[in-house]
């Protein structure tokens, strides 16, 4: 699924990390992934060359391949933040064309598994997910439609199941197969919201999860350096504080307590029914899926 943020962390380094794949890879019993690819298929609109320099440098090579993008004049520079035609400008590009890129054959055996959601209600920007969770937030792909998928799903609440649009089989196997990966090994799950918190840009109160913070996140992921508590609501783990993410943002982790500071609380407890409930009767559209992982979305 499109615009969940999955290309930009892939290629945000923290300390010495290496981008081994973009897309498309397989998850093994045991933790053992497999790669698929030797290329990258990139957004383009707000590229900047200060939050994503890997990818810059990698779409402004001569070997690159661009589509939808503007330019002033013919050989000009490319102006990546010209929205006058359309948003959904690409680019394709060789792994080996990433600074601190390596090799997809290297990688043996993953730790963490990162599901990446596009959201801006109350959904924190980081949440520790139970083997249940993780299957049912996969199998939820909440996400917020973007100009990928045309006009028709640009800023609409979407879900999709695994967020994979294009999976041939019956849905609810791709969450029961995933629960049995994850019982087969100790990976640590997380749910990683990349967009907002508090509603829509332009609600007072509403706060952008910027790539600073999604990058700190991850950092602190891999490190082991952030402090959870449990979330009374939902039963996942979210954070109290993590290391690079200043004080003045921690309502990024906590969502409740940016409605709680904005004079919000009944509006919060409202979302927390609703998405309960449309959770509910989302998975009833998925005979077969485990009980398990329904209730655990409860």
């Amino acid at each position: 699924l499109s615009g969940t943020g999955k290309t930009t962390t892939t290629f945000t380094q923290q300390n010495d990390s290496k981008s081994v794949q973009d897309d498309f890879l397989a998850l093994m019993p045991n933790g053992r992934v497999y790669a698929t690819e030797n290329g990258c298929f990139a957004k383009t609109y707000g590229l900047n060359a200060e939050f994503e320099p890997a990818i810059y440098k990698a779409v402004n090579q001569p070997e690159a391949y661009l589509e939808n993008v503007s330019q002033k004049e013919a050989g000009g520079p490319v102006d990546y933040f010209d929205e006058s035609y359309t948003k959904n400008g690409r680019a394709t590009f060789c792994m080996d064309k990433v600074e601190g890129s390596a090799d997809a054959r290297s990688i043996k055996k993953a730790d963490i598994l990162l599901i990446l959601n596009r959201n801006e209600n109350i959904i924190p920007a980081v949440a520790r997910l139970n083997r249940e969770q993780a299957a049912a937030y996969f199998m939820l792909g909440e996400t917020q439609g973007t100009s990928a998928g045309g006009a028709a799903e640009e800023g609409k609440n979407l879900r999709v199941p695994g967020t994979n649009p294009f999976f041939p089989g019956l849905h609810a196997r791709q969450g029961n197969r995933l629960k049995e990966l994850l019982e087969s090994c100790n990976l640590e799950v997380y749910l990683l919201n990349t967009g907002r918190v508090g509603g829509k840009d332009g609600t007072e109160g509403s706060k952008k999860v910027k790539i600073p913070h999604s990058s700190a996140i991850v950092k602190g992921i891999a490190e082991g350096t952030i402090e959870f508590t449990k979330d009374e609501d939902f039963g996942y783990e979210v954070a109290a504080k993590v290391p690079g993410i200043g004080a003045e943002d921690t309502d990024l982790l906590q969502p409740k307590k940016l409605y709680e500071a904005t004079g919000r609380s009944e509006e919060y407890q409202k979302i927390v029914d609703r998405l309960k409930g449309e959770r509910r009767e989302y998975f009833q559209r998925w005979p077969g899926l485990d009980p398990a992982i329904v209730a655990a979305a409860e």
